[in-house]
């Protein structure tokens, strides 16, 4: 299946084509002149009724309260269809109260969907629109709008209706313009259809009939037919081409240049479009020596380099996501899919980067993008949490295909247009085919492997530190206290996405908490900008960071600076909150800390997360799932405890680790990899550890097994650093302790404690002779 978004619009003027009208312009207008007669007539008959407020000569003024004016209508509206028009008609005339009555009238009648259809064809969808557009009129206008939408969703997909639409348009011309008309009416819906009928043999002869249909239909059918472009039939893609033209589509030229310089296309399909692309584009097709395919290929590959570095050139639905229309040759026509403006974007950038890659294949640059649109393309439609396999038909098996000074360009490329979809598939394959010297710096450059772990999206930092890792480096580089730090950070995720709440005025503090707490946030306060800092920076799974603009202890200035500077919260989303008043005189620091917004503190929850939230939906990076959280949680442990007790350990410092390892011991999923890496610190606090969770009775006996055994490895590495208390309960945990297994690795630990030869024969003689059989 080959998709194509319709809607991508690129810096390209239209030339003021006007499709021709259809009749039911026609019958509306008529219509607006009867009532307007009507209108006139009323107006004579009821000449004698003086205006509202104003006294007939020689008559004394009243001191009554005016009478309502009576309805200008000569007749009240008997039929359903005369209660709507007459309620457009009263819009018209501001007045709003007969409008809502004869709406009302409407509505009563229970309008089927043929009459709602009816009516949309003969006065046209703008009027249901006027009415909805109406305040007074609602919710009434709304719910009609919405019943007009659903009748014409279920015409569109009904192939029985489609088809007798299409019937009458190939019956002659007072058929064919009603026909037109209801094609119009019937949306972009109806173009799958029309095309699947366009592919029949017996529809040739109708061809020009469909295309003038088309190109009366209007600007909504451009999307649709862009996805057609990729038809396998000669005859529709040269009709879809000519359609575009007629349409002056300015926003097809995109997906024209391929086509027009394809060798593999027929040469009626080539010479059509680069006609549409002079016309659309230069405004007259008699300047073909400006084109050629060198041209094409440089275009395309802007074209792909510019959706890769901007999602937010693509026109979003409300919805959220853009509309891609695709040509499913199994149906044998277009099919619509709406998807994330990432995904869409990528998708688009793979597209064009293919077709550059096919006019030059010997073009590096469209090599590298096209890989790197296919690896971002695939983690986001697969998801994060799942892993990436390198199974053959994948990017990521292209990827290891690719080799490793073409990928680390790609990661280097990927890092710049802040694409980490791009940058943690890259990571993973430098992974497996990197060498040693991805972590050095190359001729003078930074290495884009030690670039990673600065990177502001966590995803990438992680796999960055991962790759450093199984790359196993011999010496210490710039920057290699970040892999540990990293790695300890993600051992205390919570699961929860969590947020910072910098307010030095305690109060409000902890009611902006609450209310995070309602958004999904766990919220945690820092009275000051350092403190937040400090928690920011050591915290995993913080998602937002809201600092008061009265912060104290660093000022609103010094605290954004920092957390802009540090890798670990250069990209986190900043929420600067307080007084309407003082927004303007911030506005400058906000701008410079982005992502950033401001938000109007609020003495209500839902007020101030209306302003919040929809700000959060725009980033383009989701938040971690708890799956992909236990997923780096568990490497963390694993590439802690192989440093600790590797020839690692020589270039990356665990002791960073020690107070996230010490928290980590307590989980049951990690807690015996955390405990063989608290074994490899020298620290008396990391021995006391170990032994606290070797002789408590609450904990799993095959985690206390795990601590017993690093305990006596970490007092014959570094000696015995506990107090004499705290051996004595050592021996009375031992003696204690029901266990087979803790009690045997617990034995190990009494031995590494070099007993005298008094207490270790008295051992021995308790010890009873074993029996003869």
């Amino acid at each position: 299946m080959v998709c194509r978004v319709g809607a991508l619009v690129i810096a390209t003027q239209r030339i003021g084509y006007q499709p021709e009208r259809s009749s039911g312009v026609c019958d509306m207008a008529r219509n607006r002149i009867v009532w307007f007669n009507i209108l006139c007539l009323a107006c004579m008959v009821t000449v004698g009724v003086s205006p509202v407020g104003v006294s007939p000569a020689g008559a004394q003024t009243s001191t009554k309260k005016p009478v309502v004016e009576r309805s200008p209508l000569l007749k009240e509206p008997t039929t359903p269809e005369e209660s709507f028009v007459a309620s457009v008609l009263m819009v018209d005339l501001a007045r709003l109260d007969l409008a809502a009555k004869y709406l009302d009238q409407f509505q009563e009648s229970e309008p089927d969907d043929s009459l709602l259809l009816r009516l949309r064809d003969k006065h046209g969808t703008a009027e249901f629109l006027k009415l909805a557009a109406t305040k007074e009129l609602q919710p009434g206008a709304m719910t009609l709008l919405e019943q007009l939408n659903a009748a014409a969703r279920k015409q569109a997909e009904d192939p029985a209706i489609v088809d007798a639409m299409i019937q009458r348009l190939i019956q002659g011309p007072p058929e064919r313009d009603l026909a037109i008309t209801e094609l119009r009416n019937a949306g972009a819906a109806v173009v799958p259809e029309m095309l699947r009928k366009m592919s029949e043999p017996a529809m040739i002869e109708h061809q020009d009939t469909f295309v003038v249909a088309l190109t009366r239909m209007g600007n909504q059918v451009i999307p649709p037919l862009i996805g057609a472009l990729d038809s396998p039939d000669e005859r529709i893609r040269a009709a879809v081409i000519d359609t575009l033209g007629w349409l002056d589509a300015a926003e097809a030229i995109p997906y024209l240049w391929f086509p027009a310089f394809d060798e593999q296309q027929p040469m009626g399909v080539r010479d059509a479009a680069r006609r549409t692309i002079l016309k659309l584009s230069k405004g007259s097709a008699d300047r073909g020596d400006q084109l050629s395919s060198v041209v094409a290929s440089n275009e395309l590959k802007r074209l792909a380099k510019m959706l890769y570095r901007n999602t937010d050139i693509l026109p979003v639905g409300e919805q959220g996501g853009v509309n891609l229309w695709s040509w499913d040759s199994q149906q044998g026509t277009v099919t619509e899919k709406n998807v994330s403006p990432d995904i869409a974007a990528l998708f688009l950038s793979t597209r064009f980067a293919r077709q550059s890659l096919a006019l030059s294949p010997e073009q590096a640059e469209p090599q590298r993008q096209y890989l790197a649109s296919l690896l971002g393309l695939e983690v986001l439609r697969h998801g994060w949490e799942k892993p990436r396999v390198a199974d053959p038909g994948s990017a990521m098996y292209l990827g290891l295909t690719a080799g490793e000074e073409t990928m680390a360009q790609v990661l280097k490329e990927a890092l710049e247009a802040g694409r980490p979809s791009t940058a943690v598939a890259a990571l993973e394959v430098l992974s497996q085919i990197g060498t040693r010297e991805q972590v050095l710096s190359q001729s003078g450059l930074k290495s884009p492997v030690i670039a990673a772990i600065n990177s502001p999206d966590p995803r990438v930092q992680f796999a960055a530190a991962t790759t450093i890792l199984k790359l196993e480096p011999k010496h210490g580089f710039s920057g290699s206290n970040r892999v540990v730090s990293i790695l300890a950070r993600s051992l205390t995720d919570s699961h929860n996405s969590r947020a910072i709440v910098i307010d030095a005025d305690n109060r409000r503090g902890r009611f902006m908490t609450g209310v995070l707490s309602e958004g999904g946030f766990e919220g945690f306060l820092a009275a000051a900008g350092r403190d937040g800092f400090e928690q920011a920076t050591t915290s995993a799974g913080v998602e937002v960071i809201c600092v008061h603009v009265n912060c104290q202890r660093w000022d609103l200035t010094q605290t954004l600076s920092n957390l802009r500077a540090d890798a670990r919260t250069s990209a986190i989303p900043i929420v600067v909150y307080g007084p309407a008043g003082v927004r303007e005189s911030v506005s400058r620091l906000v701008v410079r800390s982005t992502p950033a917004v401001y938000v109007t503190e609020s003495a209500t929850s839902s007020d101030f997360l209306d302003q919040m939230l929809p700000y959060m939906k725009t980033l383009r990076t989701p938040a971690m799932s708890p799956v992909e959280r236990d997923q780096q949680k568990s490497a963390a442990a694993y590439w802690l405890a192989n440093i600790s007790s590797g020839s690692l350990g020589r270039i990356f410092d665990v002791s960073q680790a020690e107070k996230e390892l010490s928290t980590a011991a307590e989980d049951p999923a990690i807690a015996k990899n955390a405990l063989i890496a608290i074994a490899g610190i020298a620290s008396g606090s990391a021995q006391r550890r170990l032994s606290d969770v070797a002789l408590n009775p609450q904990t799993n006996e095959g985690i206390r097994q795990t601590a017993a055994s690093q305990l006596a490895y970490h007092i014959q590495r570094y000696g015995l650093s506990l107090t004499k208390d705290e051996v004595i309960d050592l021996h009375s945990g031992w003696k204690q302790t029901q266990s087979p297994i803790v009690k045997s690795a617990l034995a190990s630990v009494i031995g590494s404690l070099r007993p005298n030869p008094t207490i270790v024969g008295e051992r021995l003689r308790q010890f009873p002779t074993p029996p003869a059989n």
